[in-house]
C-alpha cells in the first residue's frame, strides 16, 4: 500500500517589531515624504512670496536686535537660501523626493512581505534621498537638517538590518 504524505508548511510569521518598523516607515516615507513633496509642489508658488518676506523680516529684526550671528540667525539665513533654491529647482527637487519616497515605500512593502531585497531597495532609496537637498539645494544651508535626517535613517536601517534574519 502506498502512503501519501502531505506536508503543510505554515507561512513565516512576521515579527511584531518588524511590523512596527514597517508601519512607522509607511508613515514617514509615505505620509511625510511623498505627501509633503506633493503638497509642497502644489502650494509652493502661492506661498513663496509670503514665506520669503517673513524670513527677510526675521533676518532684519535679528540684525536690529544685535543678534546677527548664532544659531537663530544662521537658521533663518539657511531657510531663506533653501527657499530661493527651491523656487529655482522646484520640479527637480520635488520630483526626486517623490521618486525616492516611492522607492522607499516599495522597499518597506517588500520587507513587510518578508522579502530581503526590500531592505536593499530601502537602503539605496534613502541614501540617495538624503543627498537630494545637499546636491540640489545648497550643501551648507541644508547640512544640519540633512544630518538629522541621516541619523534617523541610520537608526531605521540598523533596526531593519537586525531583522534581516526573518526575511528571505
Amino acid at each position: 500500500m502506498e502512503e501519501n504524505v502531505t506536508t503543510i508548511t505554515t507561512p513565516k510569521k512576521r515579527p511584531t517589531f518588524l511590523t512596527v518598523l514597517c508601519i512607522l516607515s509607511f508613515i514617514g516615507s509615505g505620509g511625510f515624504g511623498l505627501l509633503n513633496s506633493l503638497y509642497q509642489f502644489a502650494t509652493f508658488e502661492s506661498s513663496y512670496p509670503k514665506n520669503a518676506e517673513k524670513l527677510s523680516l526675521v533676518l532684519e529684526q535679528l540684525e536690529d536686535a544685535g543678534m546677527d550671528s548664532g544659531f537663530m540667525y544662521t537658521n533663518a539665513q539657511n531657510s531663506l537660501i533653501q527657499l530661493e533654491k527651491m523656487s529655482q529647482n522646484l520640479g527637480i527637487i520635488t520630483g526626486a523626493n517623490c521618486l525616492f519616497a516611492l522607492l522607499s515605500l516599495l522597499g518597506v512593502f517588500m520587507m513587510f512581505k518578508l522579502k530581503k531585497n526590500g531592505f536593499y531597495l530601502y537602503l539605496g532609496a534613502n541614501l540617495f534621498w538624503i543627498l537630494v537637498p545637499l546636491a540640489l539645494i545648497d550643501f551648507d544651508a541644508t547640512l544640519f537638517m540633512t544630518m538629522v535626517s541621516a541619523g534617523i535613517t541610520a537608526l531605521f536601517v540598523i533596526l531593519y538590518a537586525v531583522n534581516l534574519k526573518h526575511m528571505k
